[in-house]
């Protein structure tokens, strides 16, 4: 029914039922309205027929495609791409692993697993790989070509991993299998089902719109999808991210374009991406649920960028770099919006994924939206360029439920001044803003994260507003960065969390409700432009009293104090303070998320913590090894600063003066994780260690693996 390529002034209105899109439709030009009515839906997948299958073996069912199947359903349900091991273990990664999925004791079974995959989470669980099966070496293990998907490349994890599209491994009703060098399926139906309603996904995006205005897209479902895993290879500035510019919908060089009261289910790769130079894309009332990649993307292009560098670790030198601020070109979207949108189940293909993700943009809006069930983080802000983003209203939470080491809304900075060569770190200040053009602002929002930190402004990340938010769980980090302030946000059983602060930060934290004292790694001895006023929650007490909870650790805070806020009705999610003793919070938002009433009816909202009484920290173990003193990598926090994978490592607390260690070029805050070729995962694994001229010692030092 779609012509291949739409142009100016068309209006198409789609009939009810189901429509099938196998390759994209161009839509270029201007004033273009597309309108399903109420039941229209497009699928990126080919019809077959039972005529179509033979029975090879019993049970099992083959059929000859002329496209690559990469999904397959029989009516409404989806089958599983045959895999190792099963995905019987909802909520766990990958809903199931084995180690052993790449060993040849394994292997060996698999007669010719070419055009299989291998999925594994990245080594320190930043997000994951995805490896093509290109056959068997001599030796039996798998030759294996990818791994693209992540910008940091430091290994599969050890146990995270599974096989999947292996023909032997396809043993049970509602699995199947694709035979990429004879293009055929093979499948075992689950009895009942009706190989007359069979489906293979084919296609990954149903629309493109280039060099288009004043476009609208509305009231449509969009399912059934391809993936786009093997594309995944594009570095995201200075992250560990790569990024695959598509989806099912692809955006460019476009301007005031809406998609509106649409739903994207079951997408194989991205749900909407905005790629480059465009300008008022909006995205309100739209379902994305499923989704193998990102929900939205608004990606620019690196030529927007001065002096862009790509790999996390790459430094230039400040006589070197292009200091004049702002960007470099127009090559980057601007003054877009997601609004009222449910964003959920996010990243079920590919780990390094987000519900929102903004990266060389400028001028985002995210506002009342519900964005959970997230394999990473729920909104992800990259890198400082170009700044004037808002987050607003949203509700966040069950997010990073299979990486480590984010948060519910995360960010990094990593602009032109971090790390720069030749700058002094006390001049650094002056040239924390030249990418951005505005400052971001996070309000009146909820987040929960149980795996990580409500709110992580990780490396570098520079020029926020954070105010009058709800933290339920994680509590707020902010990490190496300048201008960040933070004044009348809640951290319900948490925190503020310092992290390797620049001197001279100019950061300001004021008016917050707390209810731990800081939480501090690798902080310099002055703290920012002003920490004051914050409150600690005392159960029970009615009036303000002096505390020195903060101040001991800050070296400020004179008027912060303690006091009940006796919160309104914290099992209900209002937090609004009705202590008549403490002002500010008197308009504390109690609503977040979609609005809708649609969407609202399907959004789940986060699980209400319980208020707990103030937990003492445990006394770490220190012992003495080779004239050091050592000890684990106890938390989340220590985790994050140091760089290291899990809670693995030894980290350095003294050296003796004149010692072997010292002599060897060992640093107190250096964590030890490889002694010669032994692996380091405690302090005890130091027991019988000595120094030993032939022996290196590995260490991880800001980060960065050193050999000593």
């Amino acid at each position: 029914m779609f012509e291949k390529e739409i142009k100016s002034g068309s209006n198409i209105l789609i009939p009810e039922g189901i429509h099938y899109v196998t390759e994209p439709i161009l839509l270029r030009g201007r004033d273009i309205r597309i309108t399903g009515r109420d039941g229209a839906v497009l699928r990126g997948t080919a019809r077959l027929k039972k005529a179509d299958f033979t029975e090879t073996q019993p049970g099992v069912w083959c059929a000859s495609v002329s496209q690559k199947a990469d999904a397959f359903y029989v009516g409404e349900r989806k089958y599983s791409m045959a895999r190792y091991p099963k995905a019987d273990r909802p909520g766990d990664v990958f809903d199931g692993y084995a180690a052993d999925c790449i060993l040849p004791e394994k292997t060996k079974f698999w007669a010719d697993p070419t055009g299989g995959y291998i999925h594994a989470m990245h080594a320190h669980l930043w997000g994951g790989y995805i490896y093509r099966i290109d056959g068997k070496n001599e030796d039996g293990t798998l030759a294996l070509s990818g791994g693209w998907q992540n910008n940091r490349q430091m290994g599969m994890h050890k146990v995270y991993r599974y096989a999947e599209n292996i023909f032997e491994e396809m043993t049970q009703p509602g699995e199947w299998y694709f035979d990429e060098k004879n293009m055929r399926v093979f499948v075992r139906p689950f009895p009942g089902d009706d190989l007359d309603n069979a489906e293979i996904a084919v296609s990954s995006c149903f629309f493109i719109l280039e060099d288009c205005e004043n476009v609208t897209v509305e009231n449509l479902t969009l399912e059934r999808s391809a993936r786009t895993f093997m594309d995944t290879k594009e570095p995201v500035l200075r992250s560990d991210w790569t990024i695959y510019r598509g989806g099912a919908v692809l955006v460019k060089n476009s301007a005031n374009c809406l998609f509106d009261r649409c739903a994207f289910m079951d997408v194989g790769s991205n749900g909407v991406f905005v790629d480059g130079r465009n300008e008022n894309i909006r995205v309100t009332r739209t379902h994305f649920n499923n989704i193998g990649a990102s929900g939205l993307c608004f990606m620019g292009y690196p030529d927007a960028v001065k002096a862009p560098l790509f790999e996390y670790s790459q430094t230039q030198h400040i006589d070197d770099t292009d200091l004049t601020p702002g960007p470099a070109s127009d090559n980057y979207p601007r003054n877009c919006a997601v609004e009222d949108c449910l964003i959920e189940y996010v990243g079920t293909v590919e780990k390094q994924a987000t519900g929102v993700e903004i990266s060389m943009a400028y001028g985002i809006t995210v506002k009342d939206c519900t964005v959970c069930h997230t394999s990473r983080s729920g909104i992800n802000i990259s890198e400082g360029a170009f700044g004037g983003h808002r987050i607003e209203g949203c509700d966040v939470f069950d997010t990073v439920r299979e990486t480590g080491d984010h948060g519910c809304f995360n960010s990094w900075g990593r602009d032109r001044y971090w790390n720069l060569q030749g700058l002094d770190p006390a001049d650094a200040g002056k040239y924390a803003s030249i990418d951005m053009v505005d400052g971001n602002v996070i309000t009146r929002s909820r987040f929960r994260c149980d795996r990580g930190w409500d709110i992580d402004l990780d490396d570098g990340s520079s020029n926020y507003l954070i105010t009058e938010n709800l933290c339920l769980n994680g509590g707020i980090k902010l990490r190496e960065g300048f201008f960040r302030t933070v004044h009348h946000n809640i951290c319900v059983n948490n925190t503020m969390h310092y992290h390797a602060w620049y001197p001279q930060s100019g950061d300001v934290v004021e008016n917050n409700i707390l209810f731990e004292e800081y939480s501090i790694y690798a902080m310099p001895e002055n703290w920012g432009k002003k920490l004051d006023n914050n409150i600690l929650f005392a159960a029970g007490q009615d009036s303000p009293a002096p505390t020195d909870v903060f101040a001991a650790l800050s070296k400020q805070d004179s008027a912060s104090y303690s006091i009940d806020p006796m919160f309104a009705d914290p099992a209900a999610s209002d937090y609004r303070p009705t202590n008549p003793r403490l002002s500010g919070f008197e308009n504390f938002p109690k609503e977040f998320g979609v609005r809708y009433s649609p969407l609202r009816a399907k959004a789940e909202s986060p699980v209400l913590p319980t208020i707990r009484e103030k937990q003492e920290a445990e006394e770490s173990r220190i012992i003495s090894v080779c004239n050091m003193k050592v000890k684990n990598i106890e938390t989340d926090g220590e985790m994050s600063v140091y760089g290291t994978a899990e809670h693995n490592g030894a980290l350095i607390m003294a050296i003796g003066a004149a010692s072997e260690a010292e002599k060897r070029g060992l640093a107190v805050s250096d964590v030890i994780v490889l002694w010669g070729d032994k692996a380091i995962n405690n302090i005890d694994d130091l027991a019988d260690c000595t120094f030993d001229a032939d022996v290196p010692v590995t260490v991880l030092r800001k980060q960065h693996r050193t050999v000593l």
